[in-house]
């Protein structure tokens, strides 16, 4: 019988890091008939306080739990720790004979890094599923988090019963550091938009544009719908939004402009408009506004100057 087939109260999970969201966690998954559960954290009265107060077993090493686990959740504050866990003095990789063992770590770290770790914990018998989880340590305790899952698919089916006890929603990624990956840039989605609406308010209040009457007008003309379109027109590569590149790319001009009179800086701004001048001299004026990311894909690492494919000839709209 495969691990995915083994009832809840059957699997013997460890948990690596018992701190104010890894210790929500345990509990979450002791309150849910994980009853064969083990603890060890690098403070070692934290794991002992731990189990006197709510149960489970505490172990003395990350080698002494993996020894007795089917799934080790570590819940970690940074790849330096990961390592020290995964490869340091009684690191559990250094544990050679448990085979397709899996570790599922719910914290949040560096992607390179855990790529990197996934691949030297695999010739040592491990299968690393990353799982970073976005909610407080009380949704931890309640079951609400958000979780975002990399790694292969038999051993996020594997991780699948404690998964679906921490998370009320469960999004698959890819192969193994996609799911740290996303995270990173879900932020970064997340802050360009905070800076380009920031800058926008600003702006609009020197026009005499009141902040919601403007965030009004932005939903309008579709901001809100925003990651409707990016999964319909650019996940999808249908690029069919009707929206010229040319046009947008005039507007954001405008903007500036505006910004300039206004003697407000907005370094968003002024950067956007760079790149939008320079995808439509390569993609041309009338492209979907969409497409922008067939400019993107032209771009390579710069090697001492300008970037490849930047001095090409521009190409009109596909």
């Amino acid at each position: 019988m495969s691990l995915g087939a083994v009832p809840t109260s059957s699997l013997r999970i460890g948990v690596i890091g018992i701190g104010a969201f890894g210790s929500r966690a345990a509990l979450r998954l002791l309150w849910s008939g994980f009853h064969h559960l083990m603890v060890y954290d690098t403070h070692e009265q934290t794991p002992r306080f731990f189990t006197g107060d709510h149960g489970g077993l505490s172990m003395g090493s990350p080698t002494m739990l993996a020894q007795q686990s089917d799934i080790i959740i570590t819940a970690l504050p940074s790849a330096a720790e990961m390592r020290t866990v995964f490869f340091g003095w009684e690191g559990l990789a250094k544990y050679p004979n448990k085979k397709n063992s899996v570790i599922l770590d719910i914290g949040t770290t560096d992607p390179m890094e855990t790529v990197a770790m996934a691949k030297a914990l695999e010739t040592a018998g491990f299968q690393l599923v990353d799982a970073p989880a976005f909610g407080t340590p009380q949704d931890a305790k309640e079951g609400r988090l958000t979780m975002v899952v990399g790694g292969a698919d038999e051993a996020v089916e594997r991780c699948r019963p404690v998964l679906e006890t921490l998370a009320t929603r469960v999004i698959r990624a890819g192969a193994a550091g996609s799911a740290q990956a996303a995270a990173a840039l879900a932020d970064y989605v997340r802050a360009a938009q905070l800076l380009a609406a920031s800058e926008a308010i600003r702006l609009g209040g020197h026009f005499g544009f009141e902040p919601a009457n403007l965030l009004e007008v932005c939903d309008a003309l579709g901001g809100a719908g925003m990651t409707q379109m990016l999964r319909r027109e650019v996940a999808s590569r249908r690029f069919r939004t009707g929206l010229q590149l040319g046009i947008l790319n005039a507007n954001v001009a405008l903007a500036e402009r505006m910004a300039e009179s206004a003697g407000a800086p907005s370094p968003l701004l002024s950067a956007t408009r760079d790149a939008l001048a320079k995808a439509q001299d390569r993609l041309g004026y009338g492209m979907d506004h969409s497409a922008v990311i067939k400019w993107l894909e032209t771009l390579a690492v710069p090697r001492g100057g300008e970037a490849e494919g930047e001095s090409e000839t521009k190409t009109g709209p596909a």
